[in-house]
C-alpha cells in the first residue's frame, strides 16, 4: 500500500470536489429531526407520543438515534415507552419523568 500518491498515477475510484460529495444522513434522520423539533416546542409537562407501528421503526434503534442527536445538539431529553409507543420529553436536571410516565 502506497503512503503517498504521485502525480499522474491513476486512481482506483473517480474523484469529485468535496463540495459535490453528499454528506450521509442516517436512516432515521427525518424522523429524529421531526421529533427534536416537536420536543423543542413542548412545555415542560408534556411528551410527544410516537406510535411505533405507524412509523415502522425499531424502538431501540430509534431511541438510540434520538439520544445521539439530542446529545450532539445539547438538548436535554428523556424517553420512556410501552409496548406500542415511544414517549419523548424534555428532561429536567433532576432526571425525573413527568407525572403519569413513571415505569
Amino acid at each position: 500500500m502506497k503512503k503517498k500518491q504521485s502525480k499522474g498515477a491513476s486512481l482506483h475510484f473517480p474523484s469529485v470536489p468535496l463540495a459535490q460529495a453528499n454528506r450521509r444522513a442516517s436512516k432515521h434522520y427525518k424522523i429524529v429531526r421531526d421529533i427534536l423539533t416537536d420536543v423543542a416546542r413542548l412545555d415542560e409537562f408534556s411528551a410527544i407520543k410516537i406510535n411505533l407501528a405507524e412509523i415502522g421503526k425499531n424502538k431501540a434503534e430509534l431511541r438510540a438515534a434520538i439520544h445521539r442527536a439530542a446529545k450532539r445538539h445539547k438538548v436535554p431529553l428523556a424517553t420512556t415507552s410501552d409496548e406500542k409507543h415511544l414517549y419523548v420529553f424534555r428532561s429536567s436536571n433532576s432526571g425525573n419523568k413527568p407525572q403519569g410516565l413513571q415505569n
